[in-house]
């Protein structure tokens, strides 16, 4: 079961800050970070699902997460996960979707590498699939379904 955390961020003081900093969060993105389409049941669409843009970071450490937001500037929704398993840690995950996680993007692309590819795709679809637009009882034309899908497949081949 996970718990949300309230944290009150001081955006205005990284720990690190400038290139330097960007590059650090870039880095610690690039080895620890996820970029996801999701794509979810949804009954009242005519497909029975949509799609959203996710980004994810999990660590054990939640001070590190903490600072991945002050570095990026864009706070997230921060997790708290308990044990389980076999793991002896408590863990957390920061979690941001939408417009927060094209914004995250935006600021890292410029420094990563590995997840390069990932991130313009991701960024792509966030931009040109009008996500965020509601087409009536039409529904959402087919080109901007086949735009979709494509790039859901195509991130999801880049893993």
């Amino acid at each position: 079961m996970s718990k949300r955390v309230h944290i009150q961020l001081n955006i205005s003081t990284p720990r690190l800050q400038g290139v330097i900093g960007l590059a650090s969060a870039a880095g610690f993105f690039d080895g620890e970070g996820c970029i996801h389409i999701a794509r979810q049941p949804h009954p009242g669409s005519r497909r029975g699902y949509v799609y959203r843009l996710v980004v994810t970071l999990s660590q054990n450490h939640l001070a590190t997460l903490i600072d991945f937001q002050e570095l990026v500037g864009v706070a997230g929704r921060l997790y708290h996960r308990g044990r389980q398993g076999t793991t002896n840690r408590d863990w957390y995950t920061l979690n941001y979707d939408g417009k927060a996680a094209e914004a995250v993007l935006d600021v890292l692309l410029p420094y990563l590498l590995r997840k390069r590819q990932e991130a313009e795709a991701a960024l792509h679809f966030q931009r040109h699939c009008h996500i965020n637009t509601h087409f009536g009882p039409k529904g959402c034309p087919a080109d901007i379904w086949a735009k979709r899908d494509a790039l859901y497949r195509k991130l999801r081949n880049l893993k």
